[in-house]
């Protein structure tokens, strides 16, 4: 036996070791190309299953249930009693609702923004309110002849938690001012001018302003916040007896 038959017999024991007996082909094969570089394809996007299209009936639009109409007392002192009771509702103040009072038609009605700090029970009951009936009695107006109210029922600490109730009270502000009916309102504060006559005059000179209010018209001096006249100079005092002085001539 040739060395060239002992080659090939090895060569076929090899392959029938790795497990391969028969290897043929009709298309010649060049062993000894190199190995085609792989391509590179980029991988598809996953695709996404478009889940069917369900129709359901369009719920109705739900209206929020309308709030309860306030209902304001035509009775002065059935009013009076709501304020002190808390019935009007939220106004963003602080503590007790501190009552108005006074008589009906009153000479003077005045009407500042909230409580003093220092009132007891009822509005203008502490040292602004002593003030204000000095200058009331040296305009000729005597205590009993004057109704004295807030804006707001409660003191307030927070202006803004005020403000957001302030159209409420605003309402409620010029049924107060119908049911007392007063000769002349005082408008003292410059939050409570802007509320209710749009703007604030208590900075420029004293003038008569008119508040229509329930179908009427009342004649309105302005002055600055009566607790301002006790901290500040004699300056503040001269520019709400200037606005008081108006009372005098009518």
């Amino acid at each position: 036996m040739t060395s060239e038959v002992k080659l090939a017999h090895s060569l076929v024991d090899w392959w029938q070791l790795a497990g391969v007996e028969w290897d043929y082909s009709e298309t010649p094969t060049d062993w000894l190309a190199d190995d085609p570089v792989p391509s590179i394809r980029s991988p598809e996007p996953p695709r996404h299953t478009v889940p069917a299209t369900v129709r359901t009936a369009p719920e109705p639009d739900v209206a929020p249930p309308p709030a309860a109409a306030l209902e304001l007392p035509s009775d002065l002192a059935e009013f009076q009693e709501a304020w002190r009771s808390g019935a009007f509702g939220a106004d963003g103040g602080d503590g007790p609702p501190l009552v108005p009072h006074g008589p009906v038609g009153a000479r003077i009605m005045v009407i500042t923004g909230a409580p003093e700090r220092d009132d007891q029970d009822k509005v203008l009951s502490g040292r602004a309110g002593i003030l204000l009936g000095n200058i009331a009695a040296a305009a000729g107006v005597g205590s009993d002849a004057m109704y004295r109210a807030s804006y707001f029922p409660r003191v307030v600490l927070d202006r803004r938690a005020a403000a957001e109730h302030a159209a409420k009270w605003n309402r409620i502000a010029l049924h107060h001012i119908t049911l007392v009916q007063p000769e002349i309102l005082v408008v003292a504060g410059e939050d409570t001018a802007r509320a209710l006559l749009g703007h604030d005059p208590s900075q420029k000179p004293p003038v008569l302003h008119f508040l229509n209010h329930g179908g009427g018209t009342v004649k309105t001096i302005v002055m600055r916040k009566p607790s301002l006249m006790l901290h500040r100079t004699a300056q503040e005092k001269a520019m709400a007896w200037q606005s008081w002085q108006l009372l005098l001539v009518e």
